[in-house]
């Protein structure tokens, strides 16, 4: 089993500066909470990859307030830039890392692990759209014809599908070559992580799937799919992605928010099921019949069910 984490759109400043001039969108606050979620998850990812957007302006003192906010991580970092990014002050802050190129496109392939990861620069100097030129493409394409065998994940900040919002499909990846076609003769390819939408979204490309991560940083609001501007910035918690390998060519992807108040409440614990549900053991598993009661509708998967009773008789399951 391998697990690998996913953050992006940090969209760290300098240290005193406030992202969108906002100081409600605590950018650099978002990090430490997700930093700290990381590290504290049982089991503990195997890698993490930020895929983009890790700075808002590209300057070295938003570089180096990166680095300080990651410092307490405990977990391998990979990066790869995205159209926030400077690709050469991005290449410098990192430049003690292994897998950093000294030259060139900050791509690069990871054979450490079960599963090789290939980053992918689709970074394009003062633009907000993405592109895999003919030169990124023939990179990938030796890469992936290297090691068929192995599960291959590809990780990029721009996704090259749209995603039905007007706004953000005119500002994708753009391809230059044949991508789509060589993912599908590459059976060993998982998929695609991305990011860039602040969204979570998910489609095919390439008969693979392409997965696009939500972001640290606030997300974007929309009014309608056909908006030319962001409409509004959501202040929801900041978010990460787990992408669970456990063999073969399968992968899982789930989505989760690191909350200031995260807390858990076991549902025996509450007064509406309190009464209902058997203690929980987590190296035993309850009985058919513990379930069995008159108020459980049902064998609950993972969130128990209350049977009330409507005007009518009939029952409602709340």
């Amino acid at each position: 089993m391998m697990i690998i984490a996913q953050i992006t759109d940090t969209h760290i400043l300098p240290k005193g500066q406030v992202w969108l001039d906002r100081p409600e969108t605590e950018v650099t606050e978002r990090l430490k909470l997700v930093v700290q979620h990381l590290n504290n998850l049982n089991p503990r990812p195997d890698v993490l990859l930020l895929t983009g957007d890790s700075v808002d302006k590209g300057s070295e003192e938003a570089y180096q307030h990166l680095k300080e906010i990651l410092k307490p991580l405990s977990i391998p970092l990979y990066v790869i830039p995205g159209n926030h990014d400077d690709r050469e002050k991005m290449r410098k802050a990192f430049s003690a890392e292994a897998y950093m190129p000294e030259k060139g496109f900050i791509q690069y392939v990871i054979d450490d692990y079960p599963v090789r990861l290939i980053g992918l620069d689709t970074h394009v100097p003062n633009e907000d759209y993405g592109l895999l030129c003919k030169e990124r493409l023939a990179w990938l394409e030796k890469k992936l014809k290297t090691n068929p065998a192995k599960p291959t994940l590809l990780f990029m900040h721009h996704f090259p599908m749209k995603v039905g919002q007007r706004c953000i499909d005119d500002i994708i990846c753009r391809v230059e070559g044949e991508f789509e076609s060589f993912l599908l003769s590459s059976p060993h390819v998982l998929g695609i992580v991305a990011g860039h939408y602040h969204k979570v979204s998910a489609g095919l490309f390439g008969g693979k799937l392409c997965f696009v991560a939500p972001s640290v940083a606030p997300s974007h609001y929309f009014a309608t799919g056909e908006d030319e501007f962001v409409t509004a910035i959501d202040l929801t918690h900041p978010s990460f992605v787990l992408h669970r390998w456990t063999n073969g060519f399968q992968m899982v992807s789930e989505s989760l928010q690191a909350l200031k108040f995260d807390k858990r409440l076991p549902m025996n614990s509450l007064p509406l099921y309190g009464a209902t549900l058997p203690p929980c053991e987590p190296s035993k598993r309850a009985k058919q019949s513990d379930w069995n009661k008159k108020e459980i509708a049902s064998p609950p998967s993972r969130f128990a069910r209350r049977r009330d009773r409507n005007d009518d008789g009939g029952d409602m399951v709340c």
